[in-house]
């Protein structure tokens, strides 16, 4: 638990760092629309292979789009396939509100989050896939794949433009997890009891003017309820592409720092190959 705390104290430290730098910056690009702001569809894929649990891919179509002034729907759609065993399933279809606001260069949003549980339906095979799938995303968005629970939670963080090729992005995510059977699993945890997970990201990114770029996202996540150190640390590395009128995309890799899902390049640890790309709808 305390290498948990430690790992959170670092991102929110590093969040902070950036303020003095923020509140001096001048530059801003007015035709870059944030993420949080804007109406768009694709999908999310990772791809992740290890010797003993063969290859799965977590694909996640999603869309989202303004529904009035400043408010926000987003859906995503999860589909979990392990190619050496045949195995698929769907996960937890989930719908996402929130109120996203735009300053001079900085844009907040803040919001909730409900998933259908379809992690109830039972089946060796489904529930593998599911475990392979979220396994490929390194634990993150949990809620996409965890079963026998009803996900719940909210969403918040920020997005400033410190320069014309410089954008900052911080967020956090703080779910909840009722248990739907007396013993389930929740990604890591086995357990059936009430369950909490944090989620915290910064992400620099770096954009030239033709819409090419690059950053690195760091995660965090823990299980405060769990007993023991259950968390875990993230980097993906990506590099991005984007119109800002049709098209986007994004390729990198997802690796677990530490344990118990890296180190990355480890026998049967997580080191994913990551994809994005879509289209804007405005």
């Amino acid at each position: 638990m305390k290498s948990a705390i430690r790992r959170c104290f670092v991102l929110s430290v590093a969040a902070a760092a950036a303020v003095p730098t923020l509140l001096s910056a001048r530059e801003a690009r007015a035709e870059w629309d944030p993420i949080m702001h804007r109406s768009d569809a694709g999908v999310d894929l990772y791809l992740w292979s290890a010797r003993f649990t063969g290859t799965s891919i977590a694909a996640v179509p999603f869309v989202q789009w303004d529904v009035a002034r400043n408010l926000y729907l987003g859906l995503q759609f999860p589909v979990g396939v392990g190619f050496d065993s045949t195995r698929a399933a769907l996960g937890n279809p989930t719908a996402s509100l929130w109120y996203s606001a735009q300053k001079k260069d900085l844009t907040w949003y803040v919001g909730g989050r409900v998933s259908l549980p379809l992690g109830m339906i039972e089946g060796r095979d489904w529930r593998y896939a599911l475990g392979g799938s979220m396994l490929a995303m390194g634990g993150w968005n949990p809620f996409l794949w965890a079963t026998d629970t009803l996900p719940i939670g909210g969403l918040g963080g920020i997005e400033y433009r410190f320069t014309n090729w410089f954008v900052l992005r911080a967020g956090g995510d703080l779910g909840v997890y009722p248990s739907l059977r007396r013993t389930r699993n929740f990604g890591l945890v086995r357990s059936g009891d009430f369950d909490v997970a944090l989620q915290l990201k910064v992400e620099p990114e770096f954009q030239s003017r033709s819409g090419a770029g690059g950053g690195l996202s760091l995660m965090t996540w823990l299980v405060p309820t769990a007993s023991g150190d259950i968390a875990q640390t993230l980097i993906s590395p990506y590099f991005v592409y984007d119109t800002q009128r049709t098209f986007f995309m994004r390729a990198g890799a997802l690796l677990a720092v530490d344990r118990p899902l890296g180190p990355a390049f480890d026998r049967g640890q997580v080191a994913s190959v990551y994809l994005q790309f879509g289209g804007h709808i405005d």
